[in-house]
């Protein structure tokens, strides 16, 4: 569907981001966005630097309030050292995820804003800071288990899952970070509405604080706190 590019960077405007600890203007997004391949006539107007693909000069025409966006599924960053705007388009929710939780995503340190926009929404989702390189390798690992998920295939992806936390306990990771970073995991497929693999995420997590019957299951001896 297409969306109203106005009212999309009126909601990015409105929101606060911790992270510049501010909001943007409606100017300077339509000044410097720069905008997806689908999308990309939309760049026609600004000056783009070859090698690194950021604008270097900002369109200097007002925005036509009947300007639409294609699609339904968006993502948009900001890198602030650069500066850089960008409005990425993906196929679905799943994409969306995978983008976020990647390693150019919300745990990249160079990445100042990340926020998912679905079917014209603005969704915020809190970047998690300082993050451990074994805190990254955990959610690149437990990712992966994510997207091989299907109907038929719970039970053994969480074991896999169960293992994964045991080799991650062992490299020292400790059950409260562990957990902080599993359920960060799951606040994105919840923010999502990703249900079925929200539900395996909340699987691990109850392998890692002891909220399960089966203790046989506990990766460490005692419940969490």
């Amino acid at each position: 569907m297409n969306y109203n590019l106005i009212a999309v960077l009126q909601q990015l405007s409105t929101t606060f981001f911790k992270e510049i600890e501010g909001n943007f203007t409606i100017q300077e997004l339509w000044e410097w966005m720069l905008f997806d391949q689908e999308n990309s006539l939309l760049n026609d107007t600004l000056q783009i630097h070859q090698a690194s693909g950021v604008p270097t000069k900002g369109r200097n025409i007002e925005l036509d309030k009947n300007t639409s966006i294609a699609g339904d599924y968006y993502c948009f960053t900001y890198i602030d050292h650069q500066p850089s705007y960008h409005l990425q388009k993906v196929k679905s929710p799943d994409d969306l995820a995978n983008l976020l939780l990647s390693k150019s995503g919300i745990t990249n340190m160079f990445t100042t804003v990340i926020t998912p926009i679905v079917k014209g929404k603005i969704l915020q989702i809190t970047k998690k800071e300082n993050l451990t390189q074994m805190e990254s390798e955990l959610i690149n690992e437990i990712q992966q288990l994510i997207n091989c998920f299907d109907d038929s295939n719970f039970d053994k992806l969480a074991k896999k899952g169960h293992s994964c936390l045991v080799k991650y306990k062992k490299f020292g990771l400790s059950q409260q970070d562990t957990y902080d970073t599993v359920h960060f995991i799951a606040k994105v497929y919840q923010t999502l509405d990703l249900e079925a693999k929200s539900d395996l995420v909340h699987e691990f997590l109850d392998y890692i604080s002891g909220y399960i019957g089966d203790k046989k299951r506990w990766i460490w001896s005692n419940q969490l706190l």
